[in-house]
């Protein structure tokens, strides 16, 4: 009968008689030595558990993973429509609704407006496009300058109009109700209205009834302000890009250097300058390959 064989104990005795101890990994920690893995691990999950009182060490950096907002700063970067209409406006035929319904203010506002405030969506068209020509349907009895989107958005022109020294800046937030000029909020992280971009485009000519509106498709930029404490940060830049990425051409009203600069840097070269209405040059942009 054959013989059994027998599992050698964990504790086996070498050739000179002592026990035989299993060798350390030297990725384990030991008395004395710095962390192995073990307590990397654990340091890792003790920091990722911040503490109520923001008194945790931050986490560990994380390698950067395409596609997630926390590690795109372009993606942290959205422009959102000023949607608040007059009454009295012509109905748009086609309106998206506003994409964020509540909005984190500038630190400088928050004492009058709050801390955030809400999109009303009394100026929403319905698919015929009357619900606002109807005053009666209207779902919001409030004046249009009774809205805290109106009160936000003309703090920001009048720090335009004060740091530009800009006469009539703020007139861009009524032209904005009449549909005469469009503008955009500039949001960062939470939703913060850091800045804003005024414009007068293709639709904006139609309800001005300008001859020749439906082929003059060229974006006009009339003003575009971002909080100082936001600058330096990249919104104005990304601002931009998202309000452009379709056209090739645009104009912009009297822009300084760091407009200049941020439309060079997205592939715009300078075509021209004229003399807008207001005596300030209206300077023509068109991108590398593209004749105005």
């Amino acid at each position: 009968m054959s013989q059994l064989m027998r599992t050698p104990s964990p504790r086996r005795r070498n050739d000179s008689g002592t026990p035989f101890t299993p060798p350390q990994d030297d990725r384990l920690s030991t008395p004395g030595t710095s962390p192995g893995l073990l307590d990397r691990i654990y340091e890792r999950k003790r920091a990722a558990l911040v503490d109520l009182n923001g008194a945790a060490d931050a986490p560990p950096r994380r390698r950067l993973r395409r596609g997630d907002p926390q590690e795109n700063t372009e993606e942290k970067v959205s422009v959102q429509r000023f949607t608040l209409v007059s009454r009295g406006a012509p109905p748009a035929k086609r309106k998206q609704p506003a994409q964020h319904e509540f909005l984190r203010v500038p630190p400088r506002d928050s004492v009058n407006l709050g801390d955030e405030i809400h999109v009303c969506h009394c100026s929403d068209c319905d698919k015929h496009g009357v619900r606002r020509r109807l005053s009666g349907r209207r779902t919001c009895r409030r004046d249009t300058e009774s809205h805290p989107e109106y009160a936000l958005l003309l703090n920001l022109t009048d720090r335009f109009e004060e740091e530009c020294e800009r006469e009539n800046a703020r007139d861009a937030v009524n032209e904005a109700c009449c549909r005469e000029k469009s503008a955009f909020f500039i949001l960062g992280p939470g939703s913060t209205a850091v800045g804003y971009v005024a414009a007068e485009v293709a639709a904006n000519r139609r309800v001005q009834g300008v001859q020749d509106s439906d082929d003059d498709k060229t974006p006009f930029v009339t003003q575009i302000y971002v909080e100082p404490e936001f600058r330096k940060q990249g919104y104005a830049s990304q601002a931009l890009s998202l309000l452009l990425r379709d056209h090739g051409e645009v104009r912009v009203d009297a822009p300084g250097d760091i407009v200049s600069h941020i439309l060079k840097g997205q592939g715009f070269i300078c075509a021209g300058s004229k003399e807008g209405t207001d005596g300030r040059p209206v300077v023509a942009f068109a991108r590398e390959g593209i004749n105005v």
